[in-house]
């Protein structure tokens, strides 16, 4: 199957060749790369380019194509123009400070093609922190075992709501390209975004009979946890803390599961302020500002609906 891979790139400067190398050292070549510069203000762009050259023989056959915005909108724009260009069966995104194992395009192809998998979501590694998602032994009961580290998750939805369980964190996610319609980020959402994306592609399988998800346990990327990335950046202001985009999206859902992915996100979402807030103040400004829908989350969570 042909497969598409879309990078959005900015200011990267420090990864993206690193991230171009795991693209030209795998098994099998992806289809086609589509890096999309979301306006870099540093050298990335350039980096790129240069690392583009360097592996030129090393990727063959894949059509590469370097697509420049004229305005910075973030990265859930840039997947979007990416998604829009590619033109492959399979579609995965690889974040510019990200790397694939060199097997992995091979096994994505190779499982979804012999299982006919509508989406595969991929086992990721934390760099430097070494933390591995998902964690197979909480989970365990969601999953049917088809192979060696290849699972079904017949109840992919619930799935998703468990805190052990990681969709769209790393864009550790293959789908293959039918299933995306209109399907697009949010592109005002910079925190979970790909969580929310991932979760409607997923809703939109899951609405057609029998859908086949698959979960491969094995590590397939390495995502690096920079500091000062969109999700890694301290706050001066507890309201700089917007709420997720998925939290607004199902808010006022009735769907149980809906209502456990709002709680799950919830649950990170505050513990990510207490984190990055800088002080008790602020912390506890948060806390009072936000009590209607915390006590939502803490209230879903705890009693399981």
């Amino acid at each position: 199957m042909k497969h598409s891979v879309v990078i959005p790139l900015y200011n990267k400067e420090k990864y993206v060749a690193e991230t171009i190398a795991s693209l030209a050292a795998q098994t099998k070549k992806p289809y086609e790369l589509i890096i999309v510069d979301d306006c870099s203000t540093d050298d990335g762009l350039d980096t790129a380019r240069r690392a583009l050259l360097n592996f030129e023989d090393r990727f063959g056959q894949t059509r590469v194509r370097i697509i420049e915005l004229d305005k910075n909108q973030g990265p859930g724009n840039a997947r979007n123009v990416g998604l829009e260009a590619s033109e492959g069966e399979l579609v995965s995104f690889l974040d510019a400070d990200d790397c694939y194992k060199p097997d992995c395009l091979e096994k994505i192809g190779k499982h979804m093609s012999e299982e006919s998998l509508d989406l595969l979501v991929l086992g990721i590694r934390m760099v430097p922190g070494n933390t591995c998602y998902p964690d197979i032994d909480r989970i365990r009961e969601e999953l049917v075992a088809l192979s060696e580290n290849l699972y079904l998750i017949p109840a992919a939805l619930r799935a998703v709501g468990s805190p052990d369980f990681i969709m769209g964190v790393g864009s550790n996610v293959a789908v293959r390209r039918k299933w995306l319609a209109e399907l697009r980020y949010d592109t005002g959402a910079f925190l979970n975004e790909g969580i929310d994306f991932w979760y409607r592609v997923l809703k939109h399988i899951c609405s057609f009979p029998d859908p086949r998800i698959g979960l491969f346990s094995e590590i397939c990327i390495d995502v690096r946890e920079v500091e000062g990335s969109l999700s890694r950046i301290n706050y001066a202001r507890w309201n700089e803390l917007e709420i997720p985009v998925l939290m607004k999206r199902y808010r006022g859902s009735n769907d149980a599961n809906d209502r456990l992915l709002f709680s799950m996100i919830g649950q990170r979402w505050f513990e990510h302020a207490m984190e990055r807030l800088p002080s008790a103040r602020q912390k506890t400004l948060f806390t009072l500002c936000n009590l209607g829908v915390l006590i939502k989350v803490w209230y879903i969570r705890t009693v399981k609906i």
